[in-house]
């Protein structure tokens, strides 16, 4: 399950994984962009230390 809150009410929301996030919030009515992923990780991929590109990396 996907988990998102509103921003305007409080309300949390959960989608099954593949459904799109809500339109609407189902108890306040705001509008999609008022509505955020919770359970998303940080931005920026699963690049650990030294992940970026050759000439970014710190010498040992």
């Amino acid at each position: 399950m996907k988990r998102f809150q509103c921003a305007n009410c409080g309300q949390i929301i959960e989608v099954p994984q593949g459904a799109p996030k809500p339109a609407n919030c189902p108890r306040c009515g705001a509008p999609a962009m008022m509505i955020h992923r919770l359970d998303k990780g940080p931005p920026g991929g699963r690049r650990g230390r030294g992940g970026g590109p050759p000439w970014q990396q710190t010498p040992p």
